[in-house]
């Protein structure tokens, strides 16, 4: 399947925007030594926690429109194969990244959702009301469990949607890094499936941009995240006639601000968005940040 290295320029200035509006280099009194620089956690014995907050860009939260009429459905008929269902997205959630040393020198994480909140509508179907039922019980649970080295690497084998967030929350990078230098992230942002067939282009970068000494002798290391995966092409189906023409794209763009010499991140924030033809149909986009939180609550702690 051909590869390109670069993604449309109207892709490529929609993530440039969403960079320099999701979050600001932070203040510092000049640059710091221009020598390579390593960047590894250093978590506490009593944890290290974060809270990371999403905000959908739509006041009224997203929506993918899900068309089941080119899937076999055993027993089920093609009118009613062909009814669309939607999948609501919540307007705003949180949750708690949770970090703890181990004995190995690795880190555990776990990260627990502490609030989910849904659209309001004056008379919301049914399945509306299932979906944010769904939602909500969420809310205090742990939603993945992981392990990671020192510099970030996600050793844990979990679901590839899993491992993308915990990896976004904490992945560094490996070796020591200059400013200007750019390297890729482990994350891998699309899965289309057996049934796909088509093209697809891939942006996959990060750079250290820039390491500032605070007034208060802090080193802060500045790091831009832009990854982008887009695919063309069609859902084959045994019919010819019937395969459904489709494409999906996806991109992540952040900021975040490591403490070099404190081992952990200050803040990282920016943008989440998937736009989707065909099978699936929606155009979503996700502001999010993640700060430290200090304490931890005793119940994110004891979640199990």
């Amino acid at each position: 399947m051909p590869r390109r290295p670069a993604l449309p320029v109207v892709l490529l200035l929609s993530l440039s925007s969403a960079l320099l509006l999701g979050a600001a280099p932070p203040a510092a009194t000049g640059a710091a030594s221009s020598a390579p620089v390593t960047l590894r956690w250093k978590v506490p014995q009593e944890s290290l926690g974060y809270a990371y907050t999403t905000e959908d860009t739509d006041p009224q939260g997203g929506r993918m429109r899900v068309d089941l009429s080119s899937l076999k459905s055993q027993g089920v008929s093609v009118g009613k194969r062909r009814q669309l269902f939607t999948i609501q997205q919540p307007t705003q959630a949180e949750m708690v990244l949770v970090l703890t040393p181990k004995p190995s020198g690795d880190v555990a994480a776990k990260v627990v959702v502490t609030r989910m909140d849904m659209p309001k509508a004056r008379r919301p179907s049914k399945q509306d009301q299932a979906m944010a039922k769904a939602m909500k019980s969420m809310e205090g649970t742990v939603q993945l469990r992981g392990s990671l080295t020192p510099s970030g690497l996600v050793t844990s084998d979990l679901k590839r949607e899993q491992r993308n967030l915990l990896a976004f929350m904490v992945e560094l990078p490996t070796k020591p890094v200059s400013v200007g230098e750019v390297w890729t992230h482990s994350a891998d942002l699309l899965k289309m499936g057996g049934r796909w067939q088509g093209e697809h282009e891939v942006l996959n970068r990060v750079e250290l941009v820039a390491l500032e000494r605070e007034a208060e002798g802090r080193t802060v290391a500045v790091i831009d995240f832009t990854l982008a995966e887009r695919h063309d092409g069609k859902f084959e189906h045994s019919d010819p006639s019937k395969s459904m023409p489709g494409m999906m794209e996806m991109s992540y763009v952040a900021r975040g601000e490591f403490l070099v010499e404190e081992g952990r991140w200050r803040r990282i924030a920016g943008q989440m968005s998937t736009l989707s033809k065909g099978l699936m149909t929606g155009n979503t986009a996700q502001r999010f940040v993640m700060v430290p939180l200090a304490p931890i609550p005793a119940e994110v702690l004891a979640a199990e």
